[in-house]
């Protein structure tokens, strides 16, 4: 029995289905089912009484459920309190921010304004995938994130605060053929090109997002998928299709590439799960916000 285990058995119980708990922890359903069954396998017993319908606890099932939601809550307050013990040394949180992130102009107004009030934070930040960032944030293995709204809101126990909405571009490469009026591009000049995408697997909330908007333009665009966001870019700075994101997106400011501005923000937010909801924690939401704010 290990953690992984422990989380996947609850998030089946939460959604009453295999299928959509693997959808949630951003995993295979065939995977979930082999750690179910592991589980399974060590008690010696049949935890869910499976249907096409979805799965229930069985008998046993709901003794081990009961033990397992109360050993994670006891270890949310255990690391809250190891948390505020190291916290009464030095105030510090680790952020998750999404890779091709530059949020660096944001970090470093967000330090002058400490020094000004006189107040220490310590603030590290790491980069990650989006499946990897909403990984690292239930596992608390981050003490909270900076990303789209749309990821957060799904899910449960989580604290956040709205930050002003990015704005979203759409990013081709300079040796793009010339707009069709022959004065400044428009989204309807991409109708026929290419959308390149990250992966489905990594989370399917910004493709819907970046496929809706062009839909409400009548733009129904073929589209290619890939790994990571680098070599998005790198196939767009090849002419091989267009990309949407956003100003803070290392796209955004690379030479080989131009932005388009378009009519659309993006909701934006701080998130971290609510039973670490520790003062330095709100400190850096409000003080993250106001950075955003004072700089546009």
């Amino acid at each position: 029995m290990n953690s992984q285990q422990i989380a996947y058995f609850l998030e089946v119980v939460r959604q009453g289905s295999f299928t959509k708990a693997a959808q949630v922890l951003y995993t295979s359903q065939p995977s979930l089912s082999r750690q179910i069954a592991r589980l399974e396998d060590e008690f010696g017993a049949e935890l869910f009484c499976r249907s096409r319908t979805g799965a229930v606890l069985s008998p046993i099932g709901k003794k081990y459920y009961a033990l397992f939601v109360e050993m994670e809550k006891r270890l949310a307050e255990l690391s809250m309190e190891a948390k505020r013990e190291s916290l009464q040394l030095e105030k510090s949180v680790h952020i998750g921010v999404p890779e091709g992130w530059d949020v660096l102009p944001l970090i470093e107004k967000m330090e002058a304004l400490l020094s000004a009030r006189g107040e220490k934070l310590k603030m590290t930040f790491s980069a990650y995938s989006y499946r990897l960032l909403l990984s690292q944030l239930r596992n608390h293995q981050i003490d909270g994130c900076i990303c789209p709204k749309g990821l957060i809101v799904p899910l449960e126990h989580m604290a956040f605060l709205d930050l002003p909405p990015l704005q979203n571009v759409l990013l081709y490469s300079r040796k793009h053929c010339p707009p069709e009026n022959g004065q400044e591009y428009t989204v309807k000049d991409f109708r026929k090109e290419k959308l390149l995408l990250l992966e489905q697997e990594d989370t399917s909330i910004p493709k819907a997002y970046q496929l809706g908007f062009l839909q409400d333009k009548g733009i129904i665009p073929e589209t290619k998928e890939y790994h990571n966001i680098d070599s998005i870019l790198l196939d767009v700075s090849l002419d091989k299709g267009f990309a949407i994101s956003d100003i803070w997106s290392r796209g955004a400011f690379d030479r080989n590439l131009s932005c388009l501005k378009l009519d659309q923000k993006m909701p934006i937010c701080v998130a971290w799960p609510e039973n670490h909801s520790f003062d330095e924690m709100r400190l850096f939401a409000n003080l993250f916000k106001e950075g955003m704010e004072s700089l546009q």
